[in-house]
């Protein structure tokens, strides 16, 4: 780029008979060009006009190289400032910016455009001055006799005032300085202009509003050199500019050139989405993350449990002040003024919960708690996490006392996930914070001490990566024939070997009635699956023994007038207590597991399905609500007496509450095939709301051949038939797919086992033994394509820094990751596809093998590095793995695009810190070199060789 290019910062430009805004982030170049925009903090003087401003620009910046009018704005930093504490920015251009007329994009700009209705281009051009860059500046030095005298000077600033007035939420003004040559001719009418002019301005209550009083200088007429005429105009320019960044300072807008740069691009691209809005600068600090309506239910919840345990106001002000410091000010960010991150983020949330709570509303306390810990943090005793952990040890005995549920009380924002042996309970994000990373895997954390109390909790948490596919599986119900979904599971298990579990495949797991109990057994328990299917036999036989078969039409005929008042065909005290046998009498499903993070649930049938769960959800749907009454009901209900049962589509009535629980019923009367509600419950597990990307639907058999019709069509058979229906898997199937993409069907698996004939009955423990037969020739088929769909779900593409963009292309690197271990993952996969030979990107191929050098020696993760170039954030990017010549399988959740990673990454395209990321992985200095390694621009055709000097 040359170094007349470099110097372009914005261009209003018509294209196509639209209006864009071209940008060349220029202040990201100027950043990389300072010594430390972390802590350097410019001011920014803005000069209009035509040939005198070109004079003046050559007479105060004479060590810059500058370029001659252009049709665009252009901004550039004082090289006499470049190394000091606060670098002087400017930026110039002509008094009347003009719309340029083009038809292509030029290479070093990105173009955004204006979405919103034209009056004309003048004022689409006050909008993107006032509006945007004016926000930024400290000083707009006017050059009058460019623009025509004070009078045009004057219709100006009020033709700018009415169009920036209440442009964001910041409570400062810009100041102006108006420069003309002085005419000794007419001293006099000189005075009369001023006052005049200075009349006419303090009158208008826009112009006071948006601008700080204008300041008149006359440059001196003698004959003088150009530098000598312009000094004492730098030294007006700079003494302005020191008294703004002192009010800045004051305010808490004082922003490094880091910040500048980030939060201008946030505010350009608001003004021309939606410029009547103003811009409010601590909400876009956090990068569209917006404190969600659930917070003021976690502080209630939190108000309530220490109201009841005796928490004093102090202590409870105290803690919830600490954690809404965390998520004021992550690492790296501006610290605002805590009144205004208080007004804007977190006032009406608090007024509310205290309100609910029969507190009273006033959040004084907890606002005065928050200015003071703020306070700590300028004087350099942070970061907002220390702070946070030095007040829970301070409290820790109080935190002996109660626990939660239904909010993690570690950050108060989100309901915990991961249960603990103390009896607290941390949410995904915590987990992560106050874990140790594993080393050698993803995402992976040991919890040795519980953060809150200190007692010992060693568990191990696993939380779903940003960029990751979920993988579910769901089990159908089907009596004795449950046992033949394990031995899919267990076919997949002898493929992967012993080091790698399927289990850890698995981000949710739905089953119900039979394959609720193998769920619970192998997922939530992860007992090995040969256990699982000894466990499930042995129960499935021990219970229909008790129940032998019928032989007479006459005790069927007493048996069915029976189940109407026992409300069931067997006796369901039997099968509780070979549950609670099995399980425990106090086991429940939010209970501590031996490995956290698997999202288990078993479905139960009222007049709606419910959900028996180990989760909490993190996102409600509209008109549903948690349901956390206990409950001791029959079946497989009594096994999670202390989670909390949501319904999966509408709430019952309170009112109807108790008597709901009361008629839980076995969850294959009605959803036989869990598959279409693990759809549809999984978008409100986590906060991205994804869909599953992989699923399979293990289903426990099916008819060969249609049922013969013995007898003449009537309502009693509909009515059967219509019962029957309501039963089908296969239809609740092929009802799953028509609602999925057709691009996305590839990976979701149905495993069934087709009969002969008709379907064993539910009690035909004596054809458990054929069944199995059956079911593993059938594996044999259908398993290794459905465990190579979990294989590269369990891939996920991580960028390493943020995507550069540069002659109109982003250039992206990153690495291919993997959710098992690396040796065991590649085991795995070369088991199934040992021909498999390379990372496919688009339609070209990367010439990277999954195999070779894919595993680091050092962590023994899975990273392969890639770098690849995309035309815009919205560009689809596909990856995918080539299986055999010519058969492409893309890795997990893609196809996707850039701005889905960045945005899941919580990436900052400026390069500025923006809200913090989990701490992924153990450091690994190997894989680091490696990514850093493939990041480096390549030159071939570069004629560069080192040269050595003998001394």
């Amino acid at each position: 780029m040359s170094d007349r290019l470099s110097h372009r910062w914005l261009q209003p430009a018509e294209r196509h008979g639209g209006a864009y805004v071209h940008h060349s982030r220029r202040l990201v170049q100027i950043r990389d060009q300072l010594a430390s925009p972390q802590t350097q903090c410019p001011s920014l003087i803005v000069f209009l006009g035509n040939r005198k401003k070109d004079v003046a620009l050559r007479a105060l910046f004479p060590d810059n190289t500058l370029s001659q009018r252009q049709p665009y704005i252009q901004l550039d930093v004082d090289s006499r400032t470049t190394f000091a504490d606060h670098p002087l920015l400017f930026s110039h251009c002509d008094a009347k910016l003009e719309f340029h007329k083009t038809d292509r994009i030029p290479r070093e700009y990105e173009e955004i455009p204006l979405r919103w209705p034209l009056i004309d281009l003048h004022h689409a051009s006050d909008i993107i001055l006032c509006r945007a860059m004016f926000m930024f500046t400290d000083v707009i030095c006017i050059f009058a006799d460019d623009l025509g005298g004070l009078d045009a000077v004057r219709d100006l600033l009020i033709r700018w005032a009415m169009v920036g007035h209440n442009a964001s939420s910041l409570e400062y003004r810009p100041r102006v300085l108006v420069v003309m040559e002085t005419d000794h001719n007419s001293p006099t009418y000189e005075t009369l202009d001023e006052m005049d002019f200075d009349f006419v301005l303090g009158q208008n209550l826009n112009v006071t509003e948006v601008f700080v009083t204008p300041t008149l200088h006359r440059l001196p007429g003698q004959a003088l050199s150009d530098i000598a005429q312009h000094c004492s105009l730098k030294n007006d320019l700079l003494k302005l500019a020191d008294i703004s960044r002192r009010d800045r300072k004051e305010q808490g807008y004082l922003f490094s050139v880091m910040h500048m740069a980030f939060f201008f691009q946030t505010a350009l691209n608001h003004v021309c989405r939606a410029p009547q809005a103003p811009f409010d600068f601590v909400r876009g600090a956090r990068a569209g993350i917006e404190v969600g309506q659930s917070h003021r239910f976690h502080l209630r919840d939190f108000l309530i449990v220490t109201r009841d345990r005796g928490w004093n106001l102090e202590d409870q002000a105290s803690h919830i002040a600490s954690t809404l410091l965390v998520d004021a000010y992550p690492p790296g960010s501006h610290f605002f003024s805590p009144a205004a991150v208080f007004d804007t983020l977190y006032r009406h949330h608090c007024q509310e919960a205290l309100r609910s709570a029969e507190l009273s509303s006033c959040c004084q306390p907890i606002e005065y708690h928050f200015a003071s810990l703020r306070a700590r943090l300028l004087l350099g005793k942070g970061p907002p996490r220390r702070i946070h952990e030095e007040g829970l040890a301070r409290r820790r005995g109080l935190f002996r006392m109660i626990a939660s549920s239904h909010t993690c009380l570690l950050c108060l924002s989100k309901p915990p996930q991961h249960p603990l042996l103390c009896g607290h309970a941390y949410c995904d994000v915590c987990a992560a914070w106050y874990g140790s990373p594993v080393e050698g895997a993803e995402y992976e954390y040991s919890v040795r001490h519980c953060a809150l109390c200190h007692k010992a909790t060693d568990i191990l948490i696993r939380v779903l990566p940003p960029t990751a596919s979920v993988r579910a599986i769901t089990i159908d119900g089907g009596g004795v024939r449950a046992i033949m979904p394990l031995r899919f599971l267990g076919y997949m298990q002898k493929i992967l070997g012993p080091g790698c579990l399927v289990q850890d495949m698995v981000d949710v797991a739905f089953g119900t009635s039979g394959g609720g109990i193998a769920v619970l057994k192998a997922f939530r328990q992860r007992r090995p699956i040969s256990e699982c299917q000894q466990t499930l036999a042995d129960l499935i036989v021990r219970f229909f023994q008790g129940h032998p078969p019928l032989r007479t039409t006459w005790n069927k005929l007493i048996r069915t007038i029976l189940c109407w008042w026992k409300d069931g065909w067997y006796d369901a005290g039997l099968w509780d207590g070979l549950l609670q046998k099995e399980f425990g009498v106090d086991q429940g499903m939010f209970d501590v597991q031996p490995v956290s993070g698997t999202k288990v649930a078993v479905t139960a049938v009222a007049d709606q399905p419910v959900l028996l769960i180990n989760y909490r959800r993190v996102v409600d749907p509209p008109g549903q609500r948690c349901v956390d009454h206990e409950m001791q009901t029959t079946g497989v209900a009594s096994l999670a007496h202390s989670g909390g049962y949501y319904r999966v589509y509408t709430a019952p009535d309170p009112e109807h509450e108790p008597q709901l629980w009361k008629c839980c019923a076995d969850g294959g009367l009605k959803h036989n095939n869990p598959a279409l509600i693990c759809r549809a419950e999984t978008p409100f597990m986590w906060e991205s709301n994804p869909v599953p990307g992989t699923l399979i639907s293990l289903g426990t058999g099916k008819a060969g051949r249609p049922r013969r019709q013995r007898w003449r069509r009537g309502f009693a058979f509909r009515l059967y038939d219509s019962f029957l229906a309501s039963m089908d898997a296969e239809q609740a199937w092929e009802d799953l797919l028509g609602q999925v993409d057709p691009a996305n069907r590839r990976n979701y698996h149905r495993l069934n086992v087709t009969f002969p004939d008709q379907e064993p009955l539910l009690n035909a423990a004596a054809q458990v033994e054929w069944m199995t037969e059956l079911a593993d020739k059938t594996a044999e088929r259908q398993v290794p394509g459905a465990l190579t769909s979990l294989l590269l779900a369990s891939f996920f593409f991580e960028l390493s820094s943020p995507p550069c963009y540069n002659d109109g292309i982003y250039q992206c690197c990153g690495a291919i990751r993997g959710r098992l271990r690396g040796k065991y993952l590649v085991q795995a996969l070369r088991r199934l596809h040992p021909q498999a030979s390379t990372f496919v990107l688009g339609t070209s191929r990367l010439g990277v093998s999954p195999f070779e050098d894919a595993v680091c020696c050092d962590c023994a993760r899975y990273c392969v590095p890639v770098k690849f170039e995309v035309d815009g954030l919205d560009s689809n990017i596909m990856l995918a793995l080539e299986l055999h010549p010519h058969q492409l399988q893309p890795l997990g959740g893609f196809p996707l695009s850039l701005r889905h990673l960045v945005d899941r990454l919580r990436i900052n395209m400026i390069g500025c810190p923006g809200l913090p990321k989990l701490p992924a992985r153990t450091e690994c200095k190997s894989c680091e070199l490696r990514i850093r390694r493939k990041a480096r621009p390549d030159f071939e055709n570069s004629s560069y060789r080192k040269r050595v000097r003998f001394i």
